[in-house]
Order: C-alpha cells, then sequence, then structure tokens
C-alpha cells in the first residue's frame, strides 16, 4: 500500500511546475521576469495594473511550494533502498524541505509588496520586489545540495538492476551544473546573467523542469516494479 501512495506523491513535484508557470505566467504576470534595471514607477505599475490577480496567484503558488516536500519524500523512498545510501536520502528529504520554504519567502516578500503598493514610495514597492527576485532566483543552494545527494546515491547502487538508472545520475549531475549561475544574479543588473537573462533563469529553469520530470518517471517507474512484485519503499 505504501509504494501505491509514493506513486501518487512522486508527481506532486512535476504538478507544482505546471502550477508555477501557469500562474506565474497567466495570471501574476511576472514572468517574463521585470528587467532588474526597470525604474522604480515601472515596477509600481506592474503591481497597480491587476493587484487582485497578483495576490491570487501569490497565495496560489505559495501553497503549490509546498508539493515539494511529498515528491521528496517519494525520492527518499527510492534512494533508502540503496545500500549504504539512507544518509543520502535524509539529506536529500531535508534539503528539499528547506528548498520548499526558500521559495515561500520570496513569495511572501513578492505579497508585502502587493499588499501596499499604492500607499507608500514607488522606490519601497521596488526594493521588495527586487528583493523578492533575488531570493527567489537565488536560494539553489539547498537544490544543488539535494541534486548532489541523489547523483552520489545513484551512483553507489551496485546491483544489476539499479534503483535508478546511470544515465539519471549523469543528467542530474547536469541540472545541478546548470543551475548553479543562478546562484550569482545578484552581481548583473543586464546581460545573459542577470535575473531575466537566459544563463541567469531560463536554463536553470529548463533544466530544473527536465530533470524533475525525469526523476519523478524513473521514480514512478520503479514504484510500479515494487508494487509488481509486493515490495514497499525503504
Amino acid at each position: 500500500m505504501e509504494a501505491r501512495v509514493h506513486r501518487v506523491l512522486i508527481w506532486t513535484g512535476p504538478l507544482m511546475v505546471v502550477i508555477w508557470f501557469a500562474t506565474f505566467i497567466f495570471v501574476m504576470g511576472f514572468f517574463p521576469p521585470s528587467a532588474p534595471s526597470a525604474g522604480a514607477e515601472e515596477i509600481k505599475r506592474l503591481y497597480a495594473d491587476d493587484p487582485t490577480l497578483i495576490r491570487v496567484g501569490l497565495v496560489i503558488v505559495m501553497a503549490a511550494s509546498a508539493l515539494l516536500v511529498p515528491w521528496a519524500a517519494a525520492i527518499s523512498g527510492q534512494l533508502k533502498r540503496i545500500d549504504g545510501a539512507r544518509v543520502l536520502a535524509s539529506t536529500q528529504l531535508v534539503s528539499c524541505g528547506l528548498l520548499s520554504l526558500e521559495f515561500i519567502i520570496p513569495i511572501g516578500v513578492w505579497m508585502a509588496a502587493a499588499f501596499r503598493y499604492d500607499d507608500r514610495p514607488a522606490v519601497v514597492t521596488q526594493a521588495l520586489h527586487d528583493l523578492g527576485w533575488i531570493l527567489f532566483v537565488t536560494v539553489i543552494w539547498s537544490l544543488w545540495m539535494q541534486m548532489w545527494c541523489i547523483v552520489a546515491a545513484i551512483f553507489i547502487d551496485r546491483r544489476a538492476e539499479p534503483i535508478l538508472p546511470r544515465w539519471l545520475g549523469y543528467l542530474t549531475a547536469w541540472a545541478a551544473i546548470l543551475i548553479t549561475p543562478a546562484g550569482l544574479v545578484l552581481f548583473f543588473r543586464d546581460g545573459p546573467f542577470a535575473w531575466d537573462g537566459i544563463v541567469g533563469i531560463y536554463i536553470p529553469l529548463a533544466a530544473f523542469a527536465i530533470w524533475m520530470g525525469c526523476i519523478s518517471y524513473e521514480a514512478h517507474r520503479a514504484l510500479t516494479v515494487q508494487i509488481a512484485e509486493g515490495t514497499e519503499p525503504g
């Protein structure tokens, strides 16, 4: 029974990504991101155009961020089946729990920006908006730690038919490398490394989404085998 529960939970991560993209693009209008060089009045107009939709969208994405926790728990269940990987499984679970919180914090900052945008100087709204984007894009290090724990667990699995395939280990390592520039957007106001640049956000987002889809699929496949064999997650 537990394996069947895990097989449902493993799709909460991709569900979060779908909710995020749909809400950021179609509800809040936050994607593509505003430029780091945007002026205070331009940022204030962003919040003034449709404040209710922005507030609704922020509530939705904050709630969706919690979906990372059950998703990581299902990943952890598979890693614990690998000999010697229990501590790696626990570390990746804690790291993903921190990641969920680290996404919730900048969303809360944007909520503060949206709450009183019309009752303060535009530069204050701009500062809150900037803080939200800086926190949202740069807090990749818990995810980075989670990914490398998964890489290590995959490669110490020496069985003929590993729990998770070797190619997923290589993909996870590449994704960890590709998200790294997002942690450096603080140093750039324009260009490819800024928080609205191809290296600063688009490549890391694509790497994250592709990796999450692939690892969720492979964990789902492993759980299907477990259910057929009548075994339970670790």
